[in-house]
């Protein structure tokens, strides 16, 4: 016999009593004499309870994401203009190809393309947007945002202000400029703070009233509007000639009838 198996021998021999031997308390006696301690039980219960804990936290972080992003709801236009109406009662029209994401908890949208915003006026909360790398607040004011991407591969944002006052910037934290009623900047891709147009008017926005507005303007300006919107060319045997009225978009044929018919001129589309 070993010397620990006569150890505990001992120790059973020495602790028995006829009719009262309890096998379970004389092992407990034995560990305890010599020091033999189980993890406590409140340790095991510690560490399961991190472990849950921790799956928890995953757990909550990741519906937290998914139920951030449900709560995104995206509006588009695809081959014709489309209005909508947000839930704070903006409405915003989107040119074909255009997408508008909102939430119905906030004044804050995502968006691409071209979209026409009517905002509904709200002192305490500005209405904010995000176009591609540029920034606009406002507290209620009609305006165009145009992200569309330049001639030249690059992605410049447009912003045209038909009414009210804008600030227009890279994003929020950086210097920006701000726009009132007739004025247009644009912010070049990479560029820090958006420039002034100069050649900004009010038919920036005729793909969203509908028509054409033009005031004594050259008729060489009056045909590069429309080559711009309709993506055709246009000569004419006399430049010279200055124009005024509106013009429905809906029909190019019938507005180079008018003009000609107007200032007494031949226009050849090409």
């Amino acid at each position: 016999m070993s010397h620990s198996e006569d150890r505990h021998l001992d120790f059973v021999l020495k602790h028995y009593q006829p009719g009262r031997f309890d096998t379970q308390k004389a092992i407990g006696r034995f560990k305890d004499a010599n020091g033999i301690r189980p993890l406590p039980r409140r340790r095991w219960n510690a560490v399961i309870w991190g472990m849950s804990a921790a799956a928890m936290l995953l757990l909550g972080v990741f519906l937290f994401m998914h139920s951030d992003y449900r709560r995104w709801t995206e509006v588009t236009a695809d081959t014709s203009v489309q209005t909508y109406t947000l839930p704070d009662s903006t409405v915003v029209t989107l040119a074909p190809g255009a997408v508008l994401n909102y939430r119905s908890d906030s004044r804050k949208v995502k968006m691409s393309g071209k979209v026409f915003f009517d905002v509904a006026r709200d002192e305490s909360r500005p209405f904010e947007i995000e176009a591609g790398d540029a920034f606009v607040r406002v507290l209620g004011t009609e305006f165009m945002v145009d992200d569309i991407d330049g001639p030249e591969g690059g992605k410049p944002v447009k912003v045209y202000v038909a009414e009210g006052k804008v600030l227009f910037a890279k994003d929020s934290e950086s210097e920006g400029v701000i726009l009132t009623q007739g004025m247009g900047a644009t912010l070049e891709e990479g560029a820090a703070v958006p420039v002034l147009d100069e050649k900004a008017d009010i038919n920036d926005i005729a793909w969203q009233r509908g028509s054409f507005i033009f005031e004594d303007t050259p008729l060489k300006d009056v045909l590069t509007c429309l080559s711009e919107y309709y993506k055709v060319s246009f000569i004419a045997d006399d430049l010279s000639k200055k124009l005024s009225g509106e013009f429905h978009t809906d029909d190019l044929d019938l507005i180079i009838t008018l003009i000609e018919s107007a200032l007494d001129v031949n226009i050849i589309k090409r």
